[in-house]
């Protein structure tokens, strides 16, 4: 009798590990595209935006594979999915010095997400309170909204490089945002002139032409 009783207890602990680990993962493993929502809490201070799929940015060739917001004072960065996070890591920019720091969310088997916060400081003790002021860690669980760290203003192009990937490759963060976080790139796009997204095309063929579209209520300068 003990040995079936054993033998119950331990067929009733692996199901429900079974079961804990499908219910834990069954939104990493799943594929479905992201809604994103704004990944910053004060969209006012943005100034204006680099677009995705900029061409020739820092060398000939090389096509921009974020949305850089760039802002006008410090701003709280949040997460714009719910996901986990999995890099937290700091590297120095090749082009102009700066670090880097990059906070990367899992949002499932398909999609990421990396909200890399480019402050724009070259000295160690302004890097350092940068570091200070990120918030998460990795294997933290963030949901939609969640803050992920005060992004500091300097003078060097503070900025967030926003960029989504999905299953390895860029694409732009605009086209997978919700109704409320694209009106919000719409609004800072008209004031400053800006442009959200560039459209995919071969090296040679950037012969863009402005058109307005009409969104909603309103009109904003985008290339097509």
């Amino acid at each position: 009798m003990k040995k079936k009783s054993l033998s119950a207890i331990l067929i009733v602990l692996v199901g429900a590990a079974v079961l804990s680990y499908f219910v834990f993962f069954s939104d990493v493993m799943t594929y479905d595209d992201p809604e994103l929502e704004f990944p910053i809490l004060e969209p006012e201070k943005v100034d204006r935006i680099s677009a995705y799929r900029t061409p020739d940015w820092g060398e000939p060739g090389v096509f921009h594979n974020g949305i850089d917001l760039v802002f006008s004072d410090n701003v709280t960065i949040v997460s714009p999915a719910s996901g986990t996070v999995v890099k937290v890591s700091e590297n120095v920019n090749p082009y102009a010095g700066n670090v880097l720091f990059d906070v990367t969310i899992r949002i499932n088997a398909a999609w990421a997400v990396h909200l890399v916060l480019e402050p724009g400081f070259i000295d160690e003790f302004n890097n350092s309170l940068q570091s200070d002021n990120i918030q998460v860690s990795v294997n933290d669980v963030l949901e939609t909204g969640d803050s992920v760290g005060t992004l500091l203003y300097s003078e060097s192009y503070p900025h967030i490089h926003y960029m989504l990937m999905n299953q390895g490759s860029d694409v732009c963060a605009y086209n997978y945002s919700s109704q409320a976080a694209q009106d919000t790139f719409d609004e800072i796009a008209l004031r400053s002139g800006s442009v959200i997204c560039y459209p995919l095309g071969s090296e040679d063929d950037f012969d863009f032409v402005w058109t307005m579209v009409r969104r909603q209520d309103h009109n904003y300068l985008f290339l097509t």
